[in-house]
């Protein structure tokens, strides 16, 4: 028992006398077990709980003391009498939560964290657990999208060339004609000479800052953006109030996703000229990166503002205005920007994915937008010149060349590289990869395992490109982009193989009369549904692409309603697939549903968060029926799960990643179809999974089934049950299926090729799961 000392306090309670001691023995425990004097303090606390047993902060010392000495085990029943006394502690569920990890009792740890979100408990430190019960071995990366800003080397090129920009204090000049050389092998797009004689200037007179500029300016057009950073600091170095140099500098930095760098050059230029559109514009570009969307509105506009009759200015804020959710408005800022520059082929393909999120377009005018690109980037002069002596032998090893700047941890890598890795057991296949962003990680490796040649062509001109890959001799080009970021189409449109076709990256026709195929399945794209909204031939694979979970993925857990008492529904989909309509029809349900709630996930800042409150409050629906999740890594996103009873779609535009992500996580979708391609994402897989109950026809019929759905618990916890097991069987989560499909393609394209058949369209062999890449090929 605990020795209690009445002498110095006969005036207290023999209660508060207990406290006090207890007090005093409790500072003298913490402070031996912050020395490391462990079994003193271990002592201390055991008396303490002699003498009050249920002591929550004894318990809680103790147990935090007992997993430091490795007894993880032994601390988890002290924090369990912790909790008891102090249900609502966040940082004692925290600590509960990892000595179960720690002891090896995962199960347990994963109905902690419900127990303990539920509860109240979120932040920073709930998430690294969840992370580390998911997968404490893997770290994500992430990479930023790379655009520079246009003419703005070229410019640099011209003044320095002129002699109309500082050298710096006291610096030895060069002669102003070798300047003027650089700027004339510069203009005549004579790239590598011009960086060469920029190196050997800087390397004569090293404190000349005209030099620097020159050389700035060639790193960044010859795209070797790393050389380019270094070149630009010691640019801005010498002179401090160069801006045209900075604006390079600070768009390289935030494309190389060193947003703090790039941020404080947008300060410094601002600072220099405060009316700089092009400074404004990447200002923007910083700003929104950093996820600070407000201020990245209103540069944006101001850009717009200081030049509106620049296109750049026009099709950034569209840009970012789509990325916010404002569609329409999106829209209508690059048209303008498209009219203003007819070839800015990068605004274009902004437009034509703005209007696959708009409910403004029927089917015809959406693929008559499309069409409309490839007229334009359609070079019929070029096309004729291009005659392909690839040898016409059906059965010979074929040239695959992959045209993507997502070959690195990407959305369309994830679906791409296990496909990858079983063709690359088929030996009638060579692969060459073709990536066209400056960024590689541990992705881009898995790529490269398997590549007969890998090419980083970022910053390559559209020539250069079409060049490289005719002259690797490429038998069938497949892009990986369509009209997403940093795709290559304006040089594909001029033919860089004799067969070409596009997959997975986007949901609808190239336009490109190039383009021979697209890669689709016959859930995603029924026969005689879309086949006039394509300039491609649709060839079905067994599935379109196969979705492989992330290992880091939580267990399935309960159904949360039969605990909540109520239904909770949920949508994960991104800001700019939502509108105040898609809301208004989530609405009906939870109006019907008195009772339900509604989690919102994969929102970026407060600014997505409020929007989506204004829009369920202009549709009668309280925030106080709202949860709101911020975008996070993958083992909290794939967790938060664990709070939905069933998913809600987006339309017209819906879901695709997210579906599956929900499925893997036991959690179906209620989905629309669309009359596009793009609307049938969801509807497609749940048909590969068997879900077509989920499949509604109309937004009523969407409202019915939802509220049906969700009050039928008995069937959605089992569905939740065996649902990874369904998903397993299906061709969509089967990776050598989905290979064995695309190797039966390709070998079909090529022998109609080499026969002098134009493409048509066709569905490969549903293959079994013990099919390979390589009996494809032999059937």
């Amino acid at each position: 028992m605990l020795s209690l000392d009445l002498s110095a306090s006969a005036t207290l309670t023999p209660e508060q006398q207990l406290a006090q001691d207890i007090a005093l023995v409790m500072g003298n425990a913490l402070e031996r077990h912050r020395s490391g004097a462990f079994d003193d303090a271990r002592a201390l606390y055991e008396a303490i709980l002699d003498a009050m047993p249920a002591h929550g902060d004894a318990h809680y010392n103790l147990a935090v003391l007992l997993a430091d000495m490795g007894q993880a085990a032994d601390a988890v029943p002290h924090f369990e009498a912790a909790l008891g006394a102090s249900p609502d502690n966040g940082y004692y569920w925290v600590s509960y939560i990892h000595a179960l990890h720690r002891s090896g009792q995962t199960a347990a740890a994963w109905i902690a964290v419900e127990i303990a979100q539920q509860r109240g408990v979120h932040g920073p430190a709930l998430n690294s657990l969840i992370a580390q019960l998911a997968s404490p071995d893997i770290v994500l990366a992430t990479a930023a999208v790379a655009t520079a800003p246009s003419g703005i080397d070229a410019a640099i090129v011209l003044e320095t060339a002129a002699g109309r920009s500082d050298s710096g204090k006291s610096a030895r000049r060069p002669n102003q004609t070798l300047l003027q050389k650089h700027a004339a092998l510069f203009a005549k797009n004579r790239h590598a000479e011009a960086t060469a004689l920029a190196r050997k200037l800087v390397a004569d007179y090293p404190e000349d800052g005209a030099c620097w500029r020159a050389l700035s300016a060639s790193l960044h057009r010859e795209g070797r953006f790393a050389e380019m950073i270094e070149a630009g600091f010691r640019t801005v170095e010498l002179l401090p109030d160069e801006v045209l140099v900075r604006i390079l500098l600070a768009d390289t930095l935030r494309a190389m996703n060193r947003l703090s760098e790039a941020d404080e050059q947008c300060t410094r230029l601002y600072q220099l000229q405060p009316d700089h559109q092009e400074a404004m514009r990447i200002r923007g570009l910083v700003l929104f990166a950093l996820r600070r969307t407000d201020e990245a509105l209103a540069a944006c506009r101001r850009a717009v503002e200081l030049a509106p009759g620049a296109a750049a200015p026009c099709g950034t804020l569209g840009f970012v205005l789509l990325e916010l959710g404002a569609t329409q408005e999106a829209i209508g800022w690059l048209r303008r920007a498209i009219e203003i520059n007819p070839t800015d082929s990068v605004t274009h393909s902004s437009m034509l994915f703005s209007i696959a999120h708009s409910t403004e377009f029927d089917p015809q005018a959406l693929v008559a937008e499309h069409r409309k690109f490839g007229k334009r980037y359609d070079n019929q002069k070029r096309k004729r010149a291009a005659v392909f002596s690839n040898p016409r032998d059906p059965a010979r090893k074929l040239q695959v060349g992959f045209v993507s700047g997502d070959l690195f941890s990407h959305a369309v890598a994830s679906y791409a590289v296990p496909v990858i890795e079983h063709l690359a057991a088929d030996p009638g296949i060579a692969m060459h990869f073709y990536h066209n962003h400056f960024e590689e990680d541990h992705t881009s490796e898995r790529f490269k395992a398997h590549a007969t040649t890998w090419r980083n062509v970022a910053g390559m001109s559209d020539s250069a490109f079409l060049e490289r890959v005719r002259n690797d001799g490429i038998d069938i080009v497949i892009d990986l982009s369509g009209h997403t970021g940093r795709n290559r189409l304006v040089a594909l449109a001029q033919r860089a193989a004799p067969v070409q076709a596009s997959w997975i990256g986007y949901p609808a026709t190239t336009g490109l009369a190039a383009m021979d195929y697209y890669l689709t399945d016959r859930f995603v794209a029924p026969h005689g549904a879309f086949d006039d909204q394509f300039v491609e031939q649709l060839v079905r694979l067994p599935a379109i692409a196969p979705f492989m979970p992330a290992p880091n993925c939580p267990p399935v857990n309960v159904l949360p309603a039969l605990h909540n008492g109520y239904t909770t529904y949920a949508s994960f989909n991104r800001l700019n697939k939502l509108s105040p309509h898609v809301i208004e029809v989530w609405a009906r349900v939870l109006h019907a549903d008195p009772t339900a709630r509604m989690a919102l996930g994969a929102l970026d800042n407060d600014r997505d968060q409020q929007t989506l409150a204004e829009w369920f409050a202009a549709a009668g629906i309280d925030a106080n029926r709202l949860t709101f999740h911020r975008r996070s890594n993958i083992p909290v996103y794939m967790q938060q799960h664990h709070g939905v009873d069933l998913c809600l779609d987006a339309f017209p535009y819906t879901g695709s990643t997210t579906t599956l992500n929900a499925l893997w996580m036991g959690v179906p979708t209620v989905t629309i179809p669309g009359a596009t391609m793009a609307g049938r994402g969801s509807a497609g897989w749940l048909q590969h999974v068997g879900l077509d109950a989920y499949i509604a026809t109309d937004e009523d019929d969407f409202v019915a089934r939802a509220l049906a759905l969700g009050r039928d618990t008995a069937a959605l916890q089992a569905l939740r049950a065996g649902l990874r097991a369904r998903c397993g069987e299906s061709a969509a989560f089967r990776p050598a299926v989905v290979a064995a499909g695309l190797s039966s393609a390709l070998r079909t394209m090529w022998t109609r090729w080499c026969a002098g058949e134009p493409a048509t369209a066709f569905d490969t062999p549903l293959f079994d799961d013990m099919t390979t890449a390589q009996a494809a090929a032999e059937a």
